[in-house]
Formats: structure tokens, C-alpha cells, sequence
């Protein structure tokens, strides 16, 4: 006698392939959700430790803004130290000085005290004393300055209506290097006890402007609201709720879990379908047991138990391979190609809780296959029913209805609290449940419309392809895992692929809106002898076309209807602008004229040949004075938030407030040799700083195709399984209606006319797939969207066509020959096999 077990194993002989293909899907979904899951793990890991290393081990920092124009005393940071949960507090200043006599720039100055919180929140490793300075990498550049060097500081203080000038001599202890993965920034750090007594507002009782803080674990948030209860004026930061940090990872881990229900999609249609195929083998000798006398309930468990085997190998079998993945390929991918030294840690609880759930999951899955399996009678295995038409139904108007209404209720309310973080996961939700009924109810939409069309396609293409489209009626629902499996994959291509893509234009726009031309000269330290002057020597360069200089951003005030609205303005060379198309030709007198933006000019009711009073703010008299008239010469597009007002270099205005070139923005037709020949401006200007566009062009290249070659992997494994999926139920599918195909024939269908009847069919499910999931991926990648309302979604169009051309060749390719195969197969021999 053989048990239960002995009978189901043997069951498998009958079909081994399906069996590896089974397993193997459930490996390759198990591997890349899992890895995927580790993978956010671990990024969630290092976002804490890069605030760690950002912040320091400061927990809270307490203090008041600069406008509040008060400063924390030595009473307040006793009480901050004696609350429960603090473990140390250290005080900080801040204002900014002047360095070196360059008084057109002021740095970035804060007073630190010698304990370890402080130090690891600036990163600096020496004692100060009270002549001792700490500077950045940039500044020691900038001054050319090192360790031991003396640096002279200047602070101009505010004593009544006079300013006072501290001036110290300091020496130089240590060079700060930039953090990794952040720009190089001018900060100087002294000690607290000198910088707080430079401060306004400052006295004895003094301690600082701000407090770190580091408390014991996870109390920082309670801390941080009893500080707040004692003065409600504070400002209180918590270091690890810094939105900055979390804008990547919440875009990230959106990205992972719509991928990895999408993959599950896949891998569950993938998995119906293949137990479809695995069934059909064995339902003879599933016949033979019930006609032998065996009970729905034996049937069921033989069913069950080659189920379970086939879900526990392929579990089992993608938790190794993601083992193997995270600790062996993902490090040495990750040196291969350089990439940034990620975490490839495994927390095995986390692991074991995923391998677990995904077998709960494709356990439930398997239940459906099991009742179909164990419910039909022995003449009904026997039969290939193949009708099973789609029928629409009151309860399901009313489910529809009610997740369209849900989903619409999360769209509102998302808007409603855009400002917190609940927004993000509430428009999550409700797009996946908008796309879920939408793609619930396509088949119907389908079986409709090959139903309207019937006509039309036997006029058009003649009554082999009617024949075809005839015969896919009953075999909508049949196919749909086919389908489904197709739509998953348009959907996981087109939001996958165009993200990375938007994130890819949305770099090369910032890099064009910060590199208007090849080259760009950057006055750090805003040189006021760097005047037009300069400009025209660099364009008597060989390899220089033409330059332009941009200015910093001085303030201009306009009477309009008696009051005064003021802006900011940029000085520009407006002739050389209208001549590169950067601004339309304008007509008048330069010397008076303005150039105001759309906005200004909307909002005022302003147009061209208006004349205007403008002014300065006089400080000592709080008021302000005019200083002429100006002319509306030109309307400009809206660039810079902030700027509504240009002028031209000769203006007046600009004679009078003498605004700083702050950028020579330079085209080259030679970068290297240009570089080489502006070489001599270091020694004049050592604070200058040169950068050229194609050179960040090209950096801001490699780091896109480093992240995106972390997900080509699961693109392609994705493509390659859900294709082969998708292939071998087809196939599987027209080698079973051989039968159906004889009888065609014997009527006299052509051995061409077949091939076209299959064609049509498989390429009509094909399509339809392809089809549909683009307009899902579409409106689901657009809905997303919506999470950052500000950023524009761009679709990437050549990938989606490239992975759609591949499907359609490889259907045409296998189906042609399947299809030739077939056709010319001998009748006789074809009605034996039926």
C-alpha cells in the first residue's frame, strides 16, 4: 500500500518541468522581495548612522531663533541638564565674522566648549583655548592656511547706534575636512567663552545661543516636549527628525513596496498558471483515484501535500539565494562598480519573519488550486472545460463602488493632511486600490470589446482572424494569469523606469539652471575687485566665445500706487543677453531701464514704457529714499523665485549700490586648454573657484547609472521570468486544442489560415496585456505622483517600447514555429492523439 505521501510524490514523474518551473518562480519572487526587504532595512540603518555621523550624538538642540533676539542663560542649561533622561548638555554660539580684512564676506563662526558632544557634532578632535581656531578644509583653501598659521577675526558688534569692532589674533589647531557625501563648507570654530561675549544681547548670565543635547534612548522626543513646556518661545530640533534625511528613504521604500507587490502579482499569476499546467498532467492519474474510490478529502491532501512541498522548496530555496546575494554578489557588485559602501548586514529575525510570510501568502494562494482540484467529480477531471464565461454580478457593482468611494476618501483626506507624513502612505493605498478595480474589471472590458468588434475583424482581416477572436471568448478568464502576469510587469517597467528617469532630468535641469554655459567662475569670497573689466579679458582668450558676469542679489525698491514693494535685482549685460536668446530685445535707454518678470508685471498690472520711482532703504532713517526714475523696458520669464527685477550694468541704480560679480559664467570651446589659460587668475584671485559643466555632467551620470544598475537586475530577472511564464502556458495552451485545430482543418481551414487563427490569438492576449498594464502603469505612476505635488513625472518611453518589442518578437518567433509546427502535422495521426 503507498501512503498519502508516496502517492503524491510519485504524482510528480508525470511532471517534473512544471514542478522546477514552480519551484523556481517561487525562488526567484522570494529572492528579490527578500532582497529588497534586507535592503531597506539596512538603508533605514544607515540613515541613522549618517545622522549619527552628521549630528553627532546630540540628541536635541534647544535655543531661540535670531529674531527672537534672545540668548540662553546658565540657569536654563542647569535645568536642561538636571531633567530626567538627559545625560549632558553642552552650550554653543553662533554669529558670523569677517576674516582677514575680506569684509565683503562674512563666515560661518560658532563657539564651541572641549567636551565629547560637542566634538563629535562639529568633528573636531583639539582643546580649545581662549586664542585657538578651528577652520574647514574650505577656508584653509580660501586664505591659504595651515595648521599653526595664525587667522585673524574680526567681529563687528552693534553698541547703541555705534559698531564696535572685536578684532583676535588666532591660531590655527586643525583643518576640518568635508563630511563624506557633502560639499565643503567655510565654518570656523572658536571657543564658547570667547565667541558668546562678541554676541548681541549678550551678558554674564550668558550661555549660548543654542544647546546640544544627548539623551538616554529613545526619550528624546519626551524630553524635547517638556523642554517646549517649560518656555513655549524655544525652538526644539530632534536630530533624527530631520525631514532631509527621510525625502530619499521615503521615496525608496515607496519605490520597494509597490515593486514588491507587484512581484508578488507576478509570481502569483505566474504560480496559477503553472499549477494549471502541473494538473493537467496528473489529471489522469488523479481520475484513476477517484474512480478507484478515493474521497475529495484523499484528493485534497495529495493536492495539498505536492503544494506545500513545491512552496517550502521554493521558499527554502530563495531564502539561501538571497542569503548568498546580500553577503557574497551585493559586496563584490558593489566594489565592481564602485558604488558607495552600503550595508549588507542580515538581521535573521527580520529574514526568517519574510520567509515566513511569504509562505503564509503562497499558502493561501495554493488553496484555490486545491478546491479546484479536490471539488470536481472523475468525469469532470476528465473534461477541458474551457467555457467559463465572465459573469458581472450585484455584489460586485457594490464592492467597486465601495473601494472607488474608499480610495477617492484617501485622496481627499491626503490632501487635507498633506503636511504630515500620513499623506504619503494614505495616496499609496488608495492608488493601489484605484488600480486594483481597474484591473478587476479589464477582462470584462475586454470580453466587451471583442464582442463589438467580431464584425469589423472579419471585414478587415478575414474570417481566420474572426475564427481566432470568436474562440477567445471563453478563454478570457481561462488566460487571465497570462494576462496579469503581463500588466504586472508594464506596470513594475513604467514605474520603475520612470522614476529614475525623472530623477535623472530633474539632475540634468539643475545642473543646466547652475551651469547656464560650459564654464563657471565662482567669487567665494565676493571679490569687489573683480570688475567688467575682467570680462573682457577672458573673452580675448583663444578658447573663450563669449562671458557674462551674474551679481549677487541687492535689494531695489518701486513706488506703485504710493507704496513701495521692493525685490531683489541682478545686474545683467543686456545687450549680450538679448544677442545669446536669453532674453528678448527690449527697446530704451539702458541707463534707466528695467526689466521686470511676468509675475511682477501680473500682479501689478504693470507693461512695457510704465516709468517708476525707485528707492533704497535708508537704515539710520527707517525709511525709504528715492533715487530716480526708472522705465519698464522689458518683461522677462519668471527664473528665480526670488529676483522679479533686472538691470543692465550701466543703470544707474547699479552705479549707485555697486552690486558684486559673484559668478563669470564663461563658454568654452576648449575646456581643458581654457582652463589651462585662465590658470594666471588663481594667482591673482586665489579665492576664485573654477568648475566646468561637462565634468559634473559626467559625475552626475555615473551616480545615476550606479543606482540604477542596483534594480536592472530585477528588471531583467523580471522580464526574462515573466516572459518565459507567459511563453510556456501559451504554449502549453494551443498544443492542448490540437484536437480543436484538426477538426478545423478536416473543414476546411488552411495550414496557413491555422497559423494565422494562432497568431491571432496569442499575439490578442499579448497585446492586451501590454496594453493594459501601460495605461495602468501610467495612471499608477502618475497618482504617485501626487505625493510630491512639486515634482514632474516623466515617462520613459524608450524602455517601455524596447521591452514591448522584445515580448511581441519573441510571441511571433516561438508562436510561428509552433504554429508551422502544428499545421503541418498529419491529420490522420492528429485525431488518433486526440
Amino acid at each position: 500500500m503507498f501512503s498519502m505521501r508516496t502517492i503524491a510524490l510519485k504524482l510528480f514523474r508525470a511532471a517534473w518541468t512544471n514542478v522546477l518551473t514552480s519551484i523556481s518562480i517561487i525562488t526567484i519572487s522570494i529572492c528579490l522581495v527578500m532582497t529588497m526587504s534586507v535592503y531597506i532595512w539596512n538603508a533605514n540603518t544607515q540613515m541613522k548612522e549618517d545622522i549619527q555621523a552628521l549630528f553627532g550624538e546630540m540628541d536635541l538642540m534647544v535655543g531661540y531663533n535670531p529674531e527672537q533676539h534672545k540668548l540662553l542663560t546658565n540657569e536654563q542649561v542647569s535645568h536642561f541638564q538636571s531633567m530626567p533622561g538627559v545625560t549632558q548638555v553642552s552650550s554653543v554660539s553662533l554669529t558670523h565674522t569677517i576674516l582677514e580684512n575680506e569684509v565683503s564676506t562674512n563666515f560661518y563662526t560658532v563657539g564651541v566648549e572641549n567636551d565629547d558632544l560637542v566634538k563629535s557634532r562639529y568633528h573636531f578632535s583639539v582643546n580649545l583655548a581662549s586664542n585657538d581656531v578651528v577652520i574647514s578644509e574650505n577656508v584653509a583653501r580660501i586664505f591659504n592656511k595651515k595648521v599653526g598659521d595664525t587667522l585673524q577675526i574680526t567681529f563687528n558688534k552693534d553698541v547703541g547706534n555705534t559698531i564696535e569692532a572685536d578684532i583676535g589674533e588666532f591660531i590655527v589647531q586643525e583643518i576640518l575636512p568635508p563630511i563624506k557625501g557633502t560639499e565643503s563648507i567655510s565654518l570656523i570654530l572658536l571657543p564658547n567663552d570667547v565667541l558668546k561675549t562678541w554676541m548681541n544681547f549678550s551678558d554674564e548670565q550668558t550661555a549660548g545661543m543654542f544647546s546640544l543635547i544627548k539623551t538616554e534612548k529613545n526619550v528624546a522626543t519626551s524630553v524635547g516636549m517638556e523642554i517646549k513646556q517649560l518656555d513655549e518661545t524655544l525652538r526644539v530640533d530632534v536630530s533624527s527628525d530631520y525631514d532631509f534625511f527621510k525625502e530619499n528613504l521615503q521615496a525608496l521604500m515607496i519605490f520597494m513596496i509597490v515593486l514588491s507587490v507587484f512581484i508578488l502579482l507576478i509570481s502569483s499569476v505566474l504560480l496559477m498558471s503553472t499549477f494549471q499546467l502541473l494538473f493537467y498532467k496528473v489529471k489522469e492519474q488523479l481520475m484513476v483515484l477517484r474512480a478507484l474510490g478515493a474521497t475529495i478529502k484523499q484528493v485534497s491532501r495529495i493536492v495539498q501535500l505536492q503544494l506545500s512541498l513545491i512552496v517550502s522548496f521554493g521558499v527554502l530555496l530563495g531564502t539561501s539565494v538571497s542569503l548568498l546575494v546580500i553577503k557574497l554578489w551585493l559586496p563584490q557588485l558593489i566594489s565592481m562598480m564602485k558604488l558607495p559602501s552600503a550595508r549588507t548586514e542580515l538581521p535573521l529575525v527580520f529574514v526568517i519573519i519574510i520567509a515566513a510570510v511569504s509562505f503564509i501568502l503562497l499558502q493561501l494562494i495554493t488553496q484555490w488550486q486545491v478546491q479546484k482540484s479536490s471539488s470536481l467529480l472523475p468525469l469532470q477531471i476528465a473534461i477541458d472545460n474551457e467555457n467559463q464565461s465572465l459573469q458581472w454580478k450585484r455584489w460586485k457593482t457594490i464592492v467597486v463602488c465601495g473601494t472607488v468611494i474608499f480610495a477617492l476618501y484617501l485622496f481627499v483626506n491626503a490632501q487635507v493632511v498633506a503636511s504630515s507624513g500620513k499623506s504619503a502612505l494614505m495616496i499609496l493605498i488608495g492608488t493601489l486600490l484605484f488600480c486594483g478595480i481597474l484591473l478587476y474589471m479589464m477582462p470584462y472590458l475586454f470580453a466587451a470589446l471583442l464582442k463589438i468588434s467580431l464584425k469589423p475583424i472579419r471585414t478587415a482581416l478575414g474570417k481566420e482572424a474572426y475564427l481566432a477572436c470568436q474562440q477567445l471568448m471563453p478563454q478570457v478568464r481561462k488566460n487571465m494569469p497570462i494576462v496579469l502576469s503581463i500588466i504586472g510587469l508594464m506596470i513594475i517597467l513604467i514605474f520603475g523606469s520612470s522614476l529614475f528617469k525623472t530623477i535623472q532630468t530633474n539632475e540634468q535641469k539643475y545642473i543646466n539652471a547652475q551651469y547656464e554655459t560650459s564654464m563657471k567662475i565662482t567669487n567665494e569670497l565676493y571679490d569687489p575687485t573683480i570688475t567688467l573689466e575682467l570680462i573682457k579679458e577672458i573673452e580675448a582668450l583663444p578658447s573663450v566665445s563669449y562671458a557674462y558676469a551674474k551679481s549677487n542679489y541687492p535689494m531695489l525698491d518701486l513706488e506703485i500706487n504710493n507704496s513701495w514693494y521692493g525685490n531683489n535685482y541682478e545686474a545683467i549685460d543686456v545687450k549680450k543677453y538679448v544677442a545669446l536668446d536669453k532674453i528678448d530685445a527690449v527697446n530704451g535707454n539702458l541707463e534707466n531701464g528695467l526689466i521686470i518678470t511676468e509675475r511682477f508685471a501680473k500682479e501689478h498690472q504693470l507693461s512695457i514704457g510704465d516709468t517708476l520711482m525707485a528707492g533704497t532703504y535708508d537704515v539710520p532713517l527707517q525709511q525709504t529714499i528715492p533715487i530716480g526714475e526708472v522705465q519698464v523696458i522689458g518683461i522677462a520669464p519668471n527664473h528665480y523665485f526670488y529676483i522679479d527685477f533686472y538691470l543692465d550694468w550701466s543703470s544707474f541704480v547699479v552705479a549707485l549700490d555697486s552690486p558684486i560679480i559673484t559668478d563669470i559664467m564663461l563658454e568654452a570651446t576648449d575646456t581643458e586648454q581654457a582652463l589651462a589659460e585662465l590658470a594666471y587668475l588663481e594667482e591673482r584671485w586665489p579665492a576664485l573657484k573654477f568648475t566646468d559643466k561637462e565634468t559634473i555632467i559626467e559625475q552626475s551620470h555615473e551616480m545615476f547609472f550606479q543606482r540604477w544598475s542596483l534594480f536592472v537586475g530585477v528588471f531583467v530577472i523580471l522580464i526574462a521570468a515573466t516572459c518565459l511564464g507567459v511563453l510556456q502556458t501559451l504554449l502549453h495552451s494551443i498544443y492542448a486544442k490540437r484536437g480543436d485545430y484538426a477538426i478545423q482543418r478536416l473543414i476546411g481551414l488552411s495550414p496557413n489560415g491555422l497559423m494565422k487563427l494562432i497568431l491571432t490569438q496569442v499575439l490578442s492576449f499579448v497585446l492586451y496585456g501590454l496594453t493594459v498594464g501601460t495605461f495602468l502603469g501610467i495612471v499608477l505612476t502618475r497618482m504617485l505622483g501626487f505625493i510630491d505635488k512639486g515634482s514632474p513625472m516623466i515617462y520613459d518611453f524608450f524602455t517601455l517600447g524596447i521591452t514591448s518589442l522584445v515580448f511581441l518578437i519573441a510571441t511571433l518567433v516561438v508562436f510561428t514555429l509552433q504554429g508551422y509546427w502544428i499545421s503541418r502535422k498529419k491529420l490522420a495521426n492528429e485525431i488518433v492523439d486526440m
